[in-house]
């Protein structure tokens, strides 16, 4: 019998487009594969163009969530009329349920669909949600040490949702239909000069390059060479597209405009950017439209946008990211300057794509960024090259650590890139480890004492309560030590993610899932201690062995 496999993905298009390698890593997993897909009825278009999808399952989620917000109707008759919905899903029995919205209400609706491997979030049985798939943790972690982060969503999803294997690229299909309605848009009556698409607009303000910044650099390149500008955007990005205008014909802008905003559905816009040479975007959905049809990307990464996240994924790419020690910023933060927008300068955004194009030399001097171009590595993951700019070298050495101890932490596969030269705060993060050892002792014994305490019958109340304070004491002292560390800091938001995470009911059931948490943790600290130990003397292939066999063990 065929496997059956049922995705729910329910945010934005940007996320539902970056599921395809997923659906091709499932299908080189089990050949035959029947893949069904859950998404918000607003992308049901969208979805279609996805290659390999059995099933497109669309629901109003957006309306669930409005009528939930307004009470418009109680919050039981609203889930008796998802259930019913989903009740055909429930009855199908997948193999493998894979959760990619990470919120509560998809972590009911996969507990209540049900399956033996289910990944992503789901729901206790007290109601609290729970997440599985070591990769789909870590999509979670990651936005706590971000500087050190070298997994593109792309691949975390088709990590977690299936495992290692070949590369897949994003491809969508377009039908013959919108692609003869794309040329006569774009061509009928208008210039034929080379067509770059434009996206001025994003989701966020704090995404988006200034509107007037995007018209200068239109201007530039219109005084440079021959070519027929493609406004893409959505309605409610307007005003931004009229911004860049006036200051397009203020700078003296004379290539034709073709105005697209709005005027588009979701197919309808990837036949566009089918016939376009290039894509100068912000971090957006029609990003990853326009990698799906094959045309190269530079995207503009602003805001608290990290490209090495939501990037665009496969070969030949381009980012541009300000060289500003706040950028990428925090997703709570309010930001009172922008000042990272100011980075980008219009004619060097220009020179980069006419290069792009070929059309221009690379542009010499890039200030103020850093430039990236897209690649795939050596395990297939997608990874982005300096070719501009500069980028310390603490960031620099963890985050191919970090990268490589993750992807062989997670699977059995061994790391094909390998670590450069020594840490550069080697002696540093030894001091912090020889700090650390004696406390992590101490949390480690005190959480089993904890479990000993709890099997006890009757509860010795009070004295759990003491060793329990106790307890919190010595966690607190480790993660002071810990967390702001580039060795340890990663594997310690792995450590409170996991003491959240529980899904035991029994006290001390859920002493035991703590105890092991706290033992996990210690065995992280030790082989990256190991692993930065290892560097002093050579570049890191594999897994190393310790060289300094002094270090004492973290785990009585």
């Amino acid at each position: 019998m065929k496997k059956q496999v049922l995705i729910i993905n329910i945010t934005r298009m940007g996320d539902l487009v970056q599921t395809i390698p997923l659906l091709g890593r499932l299908m080189h997993e089990w050949p035959g594969v029947q893949i069904d897909l859950v998404v918000d009825k607003t992308f049901a278009s969208m979805a279609a163009l996805l290659p390999g999808v059995r099933h497109v399952l669309p629901y109003d989620f957006q309306g669930l969530t409005n009528e939930s917000r307004a009470m418009a109707k109680d919050v039981v008759t609203l889930y008796r009329e998802i259930s019913s919905w989903a009740k055909p899903l429930a009855d199908a029995h997948y193999d493998r349920v894979i959760n990619l919205t990470f919120n509560r209400r998809s972590g009911l609706l996969t507990a209540y669909i049900g399956a033996s491997d289910i990944r992503g979030v789901t729901t206790a049985p007290d109601g609290a949600s729970v997440l599985h798939n070591p990769w789909l943790n870590y999509f979670v972690d990651m936005h706590q040490h971000r500087r050190f982060n070298r997994f593109n969503l792309v691949d975390l999803y088709a990590l977690g949702g299936s495992g290692p294997g070949p590369h897949a690229s994003l491809q969508l299909s377009i039908s013959e239909n919108e692609t003869e309605w794309a040329r006569q848009f774009l061509h009928g009556g208008h210039s034929h000069a080379p067509l770059m698409a434009v996206q001025i607009g994003a989701s966020e303000a704090i995404k988006a390059w200034r509107p007037e910044s995007f018209g200068r650099t239109m201007a530039a390149i219109s005084r440079l060479t021959p070519v027929t500008f493609v406004l893409i955007g959505t309605p409610g990005e307007s005003d931004a597209v009229h911004e860049a205008i006036a200051a397009y014909r203020g700078a003296q802008g004379s290539a034709t405009l073709l105005d697209a905003v709005g005027k588009t559905d979701l197919p309808k816009l990837a036949a566009v950017l089918a016939q376009c040479r290039l894509l100068l975007t912000n971090d957006t959905g029609p990003m990853h439209v326009a990698v799906g049809v094959g045309i190269p990307v530079i995207d503009l990464s602003v805001g608290h946008v990290d490209f090495n996240e939501t990037g665009p994924y496969g070969r030949g790419h381009w980012v541009v990211q300000p060289d500003l020690g706040c950028a990428p910023c925090g997703f709570d933060q309010v930001c009172p300057h922008h000042a990272c927008k100011d980075r980008l300068i219009p004619h060097q955004m220009a020179e980069l794509c006419l290069h792009v194009l070929g059309l221009g030399p690379f542009p010499t001097p890039v200030t103020g960024v850093r430039l990236y171009e897209s690649a795939i590595d050596e395990d297939g993951l997608v990874c982005y090259h300096l070719r501009a700019g500069h980028v310390d070298a603490v960031s620099k050495w963890y985050g191919t650590l970090w990268r490589k101890y993750w992807y062989e932490t997670f699977g059995d596969e061994r790391s094909a890139i390998t670590l450069e030269g020594p840490a550069p705060d080697l002696h540093d993060q030894q001091r912090i480890f020889q700090a650390l050892t004696p406390v992590v002792k101490r949390l480690i014994t005190t959480a089993a004492e904890v479990v000993r305490l709890s099997e006890r019958y009757p509860v010795p109340v009070k004295k759990l309560q003491a060793t329990q304070t106790e307890l919190a004491s010595h966690r607190g002292q480790a993660l002071e030590l810990a967390m702001p560390s580039s060795a340890f800091g990663p594997t310690t938001v792995a450590l409170l993610r996991e003491l959240r995470n529980g899904d035991a009911m029994q006290l001390s059931a859920m002493a035991h899932e703590q105890a092991q948490a706290y033992r996990t943790w210690a065995q992280h600290l030790r082989t990256v201690m190991d692993w930065v130990d290892a560097s002093q003397s050579r570049s890191a292939h594999g897994r190393p062995r310790p060289l300094s066999q002094n270090i004492p063990l973290l785990m009585p």
